[in-house]
């Protein structure tokens, strides 16, 4: 009687396991489904808002650009340390501005008159003109 009641017992446990893994499988082909649905809709709607562009003449404040181009000038600013660059870019120069606090002097230290650079940044006015202002060493590249 007693190994009757251990081999039910034990049929009931085999049967709850196999149900446990069933639903455990379930689980997690939902989550991988919300996972794939999370992908997807990160890829569709925040990238389209990020990606950034080459500078032209319909950038504005607060964009997200690039450009490539030759280095016309550098200096630091008398007061704060900051570096301005003037990277010419077919017909047009772009006044670069890099932040002491975000690189100025190790940029400084690696570029030239006449280097070919990437700069990357965010478009803001600065009197009345606008500007590329650099957020990280990693936003001038030579080339």
């Amino acid at each position: 009687m007693k190994s009757i009641f251990i081999k039910t017992i034990g049929i009931s446990c085999l049967r709850k396991v196999s149900e446990i893994e069933k639903e455990e499988k379930v689980m997690i082909v939902l989550l991988m489904m919300v996972l794939l649905s999370l992908s997807v809709a990160y890829v569709t709607f925040y990238q389209e808002g990020t990606q950034i562009q080459e500078i032209n003449t319909f950038s504005k404040p607060g964009d997200k650009v690039y450009l490539e181009g030759t280095v016309v000038s550098e200096r630091f600013t008398n007061t704060g340390d900051h570096l301005l660059i003037d990277v010419e870019h077919g017909p047009q120069v772009t006044k670069i501005f890099v932040p002491r606090d975000k690189g100025a002097k190790e940029i400084a230290s690696i570029i030239a008159e006449n280097s070919k650079v990437r700069v990357t940044g965010e478009v803001q006015e600065y009197q009345g003109e606008l500007e590329i202002v650099v957020q990280d060493a990693s936003g001038i590249e030579l080339l």
